[in-house]
Parts: structure tokens; sequence; C-alpha cells
């Protein structure tokens, strides 16, 4: 135990003597050259922390749109019902697919089903307009 005492006595001792030595021995050139080192890290140090963080907002996206888990990801089912957004909230963990809560079930009239089968319309019309155009661009670059 005694040794280990010894060697931090030792390196107290060590570090007091180095320390003091290295700042009597300064000279104006190198505390300009201190200044000037810790003075740019002061000012680049925002600029690499702010690219850091957009490397890593890129990355985090990528990996977020090849799980499919991005802002693209289209509606869900209570997007299509109608019903409220569930941004945000936990209230659908773990339920099996179908499986709402009671609220806005006063909603389930023929309004909803017309505005339901409306947006079914709509985006098969959509798709038969896009598969229109593939077939025009097929026969428009032979």
């Amino acid at each position: 135990m005694d040794y280990i005492f010894d060697n931090l006595s030792i390196a107290k001792d060590r570090l007091v003597s180095n320390s003091i030595k290295s700042f009597e021995g300064m000279t104006a050139q190198r505390w300009i050259r201190v200044i000037v080192i810790v003075g740019g890290y002061m000012l680049v140090r925002p600029y690499l922390l702010k690219f850091a963080a957009d490397r890593q907002k890129a990355q985090f996206e990528k990996e977020a749109d090849e799980l499919g888990l991005g802002e693209g990801r289209g509606p869900n089912a209570n997007d299509l019902r109608g019903g409220k957004a569930t941004k945000g909230t936990n209230d659908g963990a773990g339920k099996v697919l179908g499986e709402v809560k009671d609220e806005g079930k006063e909603d389930w009239g023929n309004s909803t089903k017309t505005r339901q089968r409306k947006n079914v319309e709509k985006k098969l019309m959509e798709a038969e307009e896009l598969e229109e155009e593939r077939e025009i661009r097929q026969f428009l670059r032979d």
C-alpha cells in the first residue's frame, strides 16, 4: 500500500514541477500560438458540431427510409377512416390490426362510408393515370 502512495506522491511532485517549468519557459511566440489554437477551436467548434449533427440526421433519415419509417410511409388505417390522428401517442401499441378505440365511433355513418369510398376511388384513379402515363412514355421512347 505504501508503494502506491509513494508513486502517487512522485507523480504529483513531477506534475507540479513540470507545470511550473512549462509556464516559466513560455515565450511570447508560444503564448500567441496557444491563444490562436484555443481561439480557432472556439470559432470552428460550432460549425463542426452542426456539420456532425446534419450528417447524423441524414444517416438516421436514410435508415428510417430503409426500414419504411419515413414520412412518406402513407396513411394509416385511422387516416383512411377519417378518424383522429395518432401521431405522437402510444395508444395503439400492441393492438391487432383492425382494433381501434371506441373514440369517434359515432362518426361511422353513411357519410364516413361515402368518404372512404371516395378516397379509395381517388386512389384507384391516380394509379390508373400513372399506369397510362407509363404506357404513353413507353411508346414515346420507341
